[in-house]
């Protein structure tokens, strides 16, 4: 609705509105105009354990003024009814957009910014002893390829369940124990190619050998795994890589989930106390955290207390000592659907950590499940386009906004998405993935074909951010005047600034702007006047602004425009791929002021982002570790590694294909500018020229930056003798 010159805004908290969840924490905002003489009610509550957006326009409440609805502790009450009395009869009416300030002052820096949110997790289905079929499936190698495409990994970690139900394990004559790691040798050697970190929750039952965790015989050999397991990938990967691990207890113990394992309270402590020696025996550098769970109420959550209070005053099974180290607190808070959930919750169970185990209050927390909403698999419209990608931006911008930089006593160090499955029929898009999957199995031989979605296209603009948080002021229009907005706006900014690291390295400054109004259906375009000053490195400076919206980047809309395909032909697959990655919608262009102002619009949902930089004395580096997964015979999905490149500020990379291999034969493949490290190359075999008909044949790439400049291509691969 639009705000008249006269239009008044109240912003309203409600507890305890009848009818809504036990959460009892209700964001609204009436607005009233007296010369038209109606009101507008906008209130997100949950009702009947759901989000609801309500947007209430043009109901008349006679004989009342605004004033009257907010003299007295008798409106909350009021305004509780009429929500409950509303929810079934809603009409909802256009709302014309806000109208928002935003001012940047681009050499003040206010904060670190350390990419906290650069994490995935996955499990595997039922029965998880199989789980090697799943993790070890070409589906699962494409989906690991698109996680780790990631520019400048912009996910590190693929937190995992079940692995240890990879490993197989013998007793000897002489009682020690022979241990078979060749199935989880494969997966970790996948997530290490595709340069992404383990999340490795020290969880499974190798063979189903242990029974019971209070016995003393087995509690010191699952140490023996434990060190045994932790040198081979020390030995094999080096410490370098393997200290980056994330080693974890088993996931949500209370759930009682123990792959018939006979788990007590008292057992969990001592396995922990394996766990935990086990990994000092490998390498003083591996941490351990835990425990990983909801840490709900102590009468409930009964194991993840137990854990706590062992590691602040408990006795370590083996050495006796008081005291058990705990290098992160991790545990899960989702949102019910709504972004300020999380934080919200987050801070009651962080205090109450604290309060308890005041020598834990130095530890790092992990919220290493801190999705917009439970149950991976339930088909949610929002998860297939930019709803869920902005609601992903949007939970990292209150973090970082209101928690990392607000509070200095509290360790905030990972925030993660479970978002790293793989969607099965006959949901497409719709669940908690970061990829689409397509089984093809109407053809011979059957193949499978992957989409990215935009949260995971966001990732890849979130990468683009710099290191350093800038001084960011953001307000809205409230009839002739600017506010500041509430914590729970809409529309959210993230600024900051790069320092250059390497030569093919250069300054930058990063502006995210997200536009969402949590899980909902809600849309909108809002108006927001971006002025960035203290640009002042130099003349040299382009800038370039991506988009993703319901418009920009989501191959979920041209899925639906084919009529939702359960087998799209090949030409639909590269229809939706043309559609999934992030788009420049302006750019580069020359900046050569100290400051920059720019008039933009952004859809509800939608996330900007605005990227500029200074030019690098060298041009980029070289593209490297080419590999070649084939798909068909006419689908290759080609993947590389984008660290030696150095440069943030690439324009796109260029792939270029020769069915000979010779240097004057290659020519360049991908139409569209990209900036993820993975394309596929498609071969229209119908209208092609019979060489062409099939991909094998040569590959190689070289990336390109904002000025134009070309690296040195990589060293060619061939689809023939190079496939993976």
């Amino acid at each position: 609705m639009g705000q008249g010159k006269d239009t008044k805004v109240l912003n309203f908290e409600i507890k305890d509105v009848p009818g809504t969840s036990r959460e009892g924490r209700h964001l609204g905002r009436f607005f009233t105009d007296p010369h038209n003489n109606f009101y507008c009610l906008i209130a997100r509550i949950r009702v009947a354990w759901k989000l609801q957006i309500m947007k209430v326009c043009r109901t008349k409440i006679h004989d009342m003024t605004m004033d009257k609805l907010t003299q007295n502790a008798g409106s909350k009450m009021l305004i509780s009814t009429l929500l409950v009395a509303m929810v079934s009869s809603i009409v909802i009416l256009p709302v014309k957009g806000a109208d928002y300030h935003v001012t940047i002052l681009a050499d003040n820096i206010t904060s670190n910014l350390t990419h906290f949110w650069e994490s995935t997790g996955l499990c595997p289905p039922d029965p998880h002893q199989e789980a090697y079929k799943y993790f070890l499936s070409d589906d699962e190698k494409q989906n690991l390829a698109y996680i780790g495409s990631v520019p400048h990994s912009g996910i590190k970690q693929v937190r995992i369940h079940w692995l240890l139900d990879m490993v197989t394990v013998s007793t000897n004559p002489d009682g020690s124990m022979s241990y078979n790691f060749t199935l989880l040798d494969e997966l970790i050697d996948t997530l290490y190619k595709n340069k992404l970190q383990v999340g490795f929750e020290i969880m499974g039952n190798p063979s189903d050998w242990w029974t019971d965790f209070e016995d003393r015989h087995q509690v010191y050999k699952w140490k023996d795994l434990v060190t045994t397991l932790a040198k081979r990938y020390i030995d094999k990967y080096g410490i370098e890589y393997v200290s980056t691990w994330n080693f974890e207890t088993w996931n949500e113990p209370d759930h009682k989930d123990f792959d018939k394992l006979n788990f007590t309270v008292q057992g969990f402590l001592n396995y922990y106390d394996a766990c935990s020696e086990g990994l000092k025996a490998a390498s003083s550098r591996l941490i351990l955290g835990g425990p990983g769970a909801a840490c709900r109420k102590p009468s409930y959550s009964v194991i993840c207390w137990a854990l706590l209070d062992h590691c602040d005053n408990g006795t370590n099974y083996f050495t006796y000592q008081a005291g058990v180290r705990l290098d992160y607190i991790s545990f899960h808070q989702k949102g019910e659907g709504s972004a300020l959930f999380i934080l919200d919750n987050e801070l009651e169970k962080i205090e109450a950590i604290h309060i308890k185990y005041p020598r834990l209050a130095q530890v790092p927390i992990y919220n290493d499940e801190a999705d917009p909403l439970v149950g991976w698999s339930k088909p949610k419209e929002w998860r297939a386009d930019a709803t869920y990608a902005a609601v992903v931006a949007k939970v990292i911008g209150q973090h970082q906004n209101l928690l990392i930089t607000q509070r200095d006593d509290i360790h905030y160090a990972l925030l993660s998405n479970d978002n790293g499955f793989m969607n099965f029929y006959p949901s497409f898009f719709d669940q908690r993935t970061l990829t689409t999957r397509f089984q093809i199995n109407n053809t011979k031989p059957h193949y499978v074909d992957m989409i990215k979605k935009p949260v995971l296209s966001v990732m890849g603009l979130l990468a683009l951010l710099g290191n350093q948080q800038v001084d960011t002021t953001i307000l809205i229009k409230n009839g002739d005047t600017y506010i500041p907005v509430s914590n729970n706006s809409d529309v959210g900014v993230i600024a900051s600034v790069h320092n250059a690291q390497v030569g093919t390295d250069s300054w930058q400054m990063s502006v995210l702007i997200y536009n969402s109004a949590d899980t909902s259906s809600e849309t909108d375009t809002d108006s927001i006047k971006l002025d960035i000053q203290g640009l002042n490195q130099g003349t040299q400076k382009l800038y370039s602004l991506y988009l993703l919206d319901n418009q920009h980047g989501n191959p979920y809309a041209t899925w639906k425009s084919q009529g939702k395909p359960v087998f799209p032909t090949r030409k639909q697959l590269q229809d939706m791929r043309n559609q999934q990655e992030p788009v420049r919608i302006k750019g580069p262009v020359k900046l050569d002021e100290s400051s920059l102002t720019l008039d933009l619009s952004l859809n509800k949902p939608g996330v900007l982002l605005l990227h500029i930089c200074t030019q690098p004395a060298p041009r980029p580096g070289k593209v490297t570790d080419v590999r070649l997964h084939n798909i068909t015979s006419q689908d290759t999905l080609v993947i590389w590694d984008d660290a030696n490149v150095g440069s943030h500020c690439l324009l796109t990379y260029i792939v270029e294909y020769s069915s000979t291999g010779k240097e004057e034969s290659y020519s360049r493949i991908n139409k569209q500018d990209i900036i993820f490290t993975t394309f596929v190359h498609s071969v229209n075999v119908k209208h092609s020229m019979k060489y062409l008909s099939v991909t094998n044949g040569w590959y190689r790439l070289c990336a390109v930056d904002y000025w134009g400049q070309k690296g040195p291509y990589s060293t060619p691969v061939s689809k023939t003798h190079g496939s993976h």
